[in-house]
């Protein structure tokens, strides 16, 4: 996962850059004094966690007699600490305290920076965005630059997370512009890169990356400058240059493996799979995909998990191994599941206390308006009826207005929880949607002994539509082809795009035979239908594979094999046309049946 790629490095580093220019002014001031101890034990909490330990044992002892600047700032050290060594929850407390309590701006800023971090790790989202609200309100009165370089870094991260990519760039663009004393464009680089590849808006490699990324090296930031080239790597495979992405890789992965960081390194090897399959070399696509999947074991959300699972399932289809290639699959849709899952609860979360601050917002002006009325309320002795009546008319009619907008706020979170269902392209189901909607109908139809088919279909060589017409041609040609297929669906269809060019209609209640007529009847208006109303001339045809419950049964899972099979023979046979798969169905099986357009 994002968050979790490098959060404890960024601690360590954020806190030994905050700590220590105060720890050389007080130690040499007077090096036994509590505020010296304090210095020297927020320098080193991550480098020398048992040397601070011991240090904040000593200060433990005598806490009464400390300054209360001085306990907050033990307090807040032993909450990092405690995270540190992974005691989240002990950390969590004496981090809010600090945060919620401390009577020093800065510390409390500190002390909601890593709350941010801790929050994320944890996968508890809206509380993450909470606190980063928070952040953000302090950080105009935050003049520790070193402290502000921290908290930009914290927001960057969990915005870019959430897909928030153009405040993401400016918290990231500021670190890169104003870097404080004793730290580097480096940091500031590595969430720039991210955002912005992850924003789809980069375009080609600033050679600021380059120089950052010597910089990160040169200082001893490894994991940042490797986790750069690894944005960059997977920057050459989005744009069709897998053997730039393999070169790049390649020279720096026994590097990576040295640094004993299995996230980044799984990240690594998964493009190097993803690159490797590409290029048609299923031995090291496996391989890779392999050891992606180990380093990446431990986290169920990573993406790097999905996509080695995805290219073994892929490696496996080519070469044959039908059993395998049923495992792999199951585990990809799990992972895949799971990732989305995580993406859609990020953004959801964003969204959910965005609307909350605004709401909040809106109700402390309805409260200033309802004192308002009551001042008035309680004048209306000593000013004549008429004016008085009017001040209340007013300020009932405002009153009413944001009444109005705290409703009208109410439904557009109910807005943004529909969308989150919908495909942003085409408006029919995204992925995780249609998974849902399918699942239930087959669990309705295997009660009511009810069959069921699924059709894959994806439009054939949609890659070169792309790379001639541009991919506004291209997103015109997917919204033409879904708007075709909505009129020959019925409303009891479950019809989805599962990514790309590839999509899903479910047929509840339907056989085989009716199946196939229906396919039929898609692909004919499809190559029948001019893709876009600006080019009449260009034609596009798709290839289709069916699955259905009677040989099959009613898991999804096990229908999406099986109508993918089927649909990678109808590619091989020569594309617009449908096959029909069952229970042994896979690439260059004999009994598939073909019917040709």
């Amino acid at each position: 996962m994002r968050l979790a790629r490098h959060a404890l490095l960024l601690m360590a580093a954020a806190a030994l850059a905050l700590a220590t220019a105060a720890q050389a002014d007080e130690t040499e001031a007077n090096p036994s004094s509590p505020a010296a101890i304090l210095s020297r034990a927020d320098a080193i909490k991550g480098s020398d966690p048992a040397t601070a330990g011991k240090l904040i044992d000593q200060l433990l002892r005598i806490e009464a007699k400390l300054a209360p600047e001085e306990r907050w700032r033990l307090h807040y050290i032993q909450g990092w600490r405690a995270t540190w060594l992974g005691d989240y929850d002990l950390g969590r407390k004496a981090l809010e305290d600090v945060a919620d309590n401390a009577n020093n701006i800065v510390l409390r800023f500190r002390a909601t920076a890593t709350l941010i971090n801790l929050l994320g790790i944890a996968h508890r989202y809206e509380e993450a965005f909470k606190r980063l609200n928070q952040l953000q309100e302090m950080m105009p009165s935050i003049r520790d630059r070193k402290a502000r370089f921290m908290g930009l870094g914290e927001a960057s991260q969990l915005l870019s997370s959430a897909g928030q990519f153009e405040q993401a760039e400016a918290y990231a663009q500021e670190m890169v512009d104003n870097p404080p004393p004793g730290d580097t464009i480096c940091k500031g680089a590595e969430h720039l890169l991210r955002a912005r590849r992850e924003a789809n808006r980069l375009q080609s490699i600033d050679p600021m990356f380059e120089r950052a990324i010597e910089v990160c090296m040169n200082v001893g930031d490894d994991v940042f400058g490797q986790t750069m080239r690894a944005d960059i790597a997977a920057f050459h495979l989005d744009k069709g240059r897998p053997e730039e992405a393999v070169k790049l890789l390649t020279a720096n992965r026994e590097a990576m493996r040295a640094l004993s960081y299995p996230v980044l390194l799984a990240e690594f090897d998964a493009t190097l799979a993803k690159a490797y399959l590409q290029l048609g070399d299923l031995v090291n696509a496996r391989r890779y995909g392999l050891s992606a999947v180990a380093n990446a074991s431990q986290e169920e959300f990573m993406d790097s998990r999905r996509i080695g699972y995805e290219v073994l399932y892929e490696v496996e289809q080519r070469v044959g191994n039908a059993a395998a290639a049923l495992a792999y699959h199951k585990q990809y849709m799990a992972a895949d599941k799971a990732h989305l899952d995580d993406v859609s609860a990020r953004s959801l979360a964003f969204q959910i206390v965005d609307q909350q601050l605004v709401a909040r917002r809106a109700e402390v002006e309805a409260l200033n308006r309802q004192n308002e009325i009551l001042r008035l309320t309680g004048a209306l002795d000593r000013k004549e009826a008429e004016t008085s009546r009017l001040y209340i008319v007013v300020l009932l009619a405002s009153l009413a207005a944001i009444v109005w907008l705290v409703l009208w706020l109410r439904r557009s979170q109910l807005r943004f929880m529909k969308l989150a269902r919908r495909d942003g392209l085409t408006g029919i189901c995204n992925r995780e949607h249609f998974v849902e909607q399918s699942e239930r109908v087959l669990a309705y139809g295997a009660r009511s002994d009810r069959g069921a088919c699924l059709i894959l279909f994806d439009l054939d060589h949609f890659k070169n539509v792309n790379d001639t017409y541009g991919h506004a041609t291209g997103d015109e040609v997917l919204k033409r082809a879904v708007d075709v297929c909505r009129r020959a669906l019925h409303a009891c269809d479950v019809f989805g795009r599962l990514g790309g060019e590839e999509f899903a209609v479910l047929l509840p209640d339907c056989s085989p035979a009716q199946a196939r007529a229906r396919a039929e009847q898609l692909r004919l208006s499809i190559a029948a239908t001019s893709a876009t109303q600006a080019k009449p001339d260009l034609v596009v045809t798709a290839s289709f594979g069916i699955a259905s419950t009677m040989p099959c049964g009613f898991e999804l899972h096990r229908l999406l094999v099986v109508a993918d099979a089927a649909l990678y023979r109808a590619k091989r046979a020569g594309r617009n046309c449908v096959f029909m798969g069952d229970t042994g169905d896979i690439p260059d099986s004999p009994y598939l049946t073909e019917a040709r357009g």
